[in-house]
């Protein structure tokens, strides 16, 4: 099982907090999540992997898939709070090379956002 919980930020980012497993039974609902952002016009996705207890094959295909979208509509995806456990599964599958992989989402989401006026 699964859950989503996403928030939307300034500058076309959303936030998208995951809590649960991402395997075969769901990641296509994970995918159509992303997948209705995108279409809102948010760019940028953060999956904020705190929750994030387990990712089998399917749940990784899922991820790749999902960043594939957001890149051919001009978007990224990130993942943020990635427990050491899953950044390992990561980097055997190479995965890491393809996902953007960050310590934490507060700071990923100050670094995205737009330029404030002096």
């Amino acid at each position: 099982m699964i859950d989503f919980k996403t928030e939307k930020h300034p500058g076309g980012t959303a936030v998208v907090s995951v809590d649960g497993q991402l395997d075969d039974t769901n990641r296509n609902y994970f995918f159509d999540c992303v997948r209705d952002l995108l279409d809102e016009g948010v760019a940028q996705i953060i999956v904020d992997c705190r929750g994030l207890g387990f990712v089998s094959s399917a749940g990784l295909a899922g991820l790749v898939k999902a960043r594939n979208q957001a890149q051919t509509k001009g978007g990224k995806i990130y993942l943020t709070h990635v427990s050491a456990a899953i950044v390992n599964v990561l980097n055997l599958t190479k995965l890491n090379k393809l996902l953007a992989i960050y310590p934490s989402t507060s700071e990923l989401l100050a670094e995205l956002s737009p330029a404030k006026d002096s």
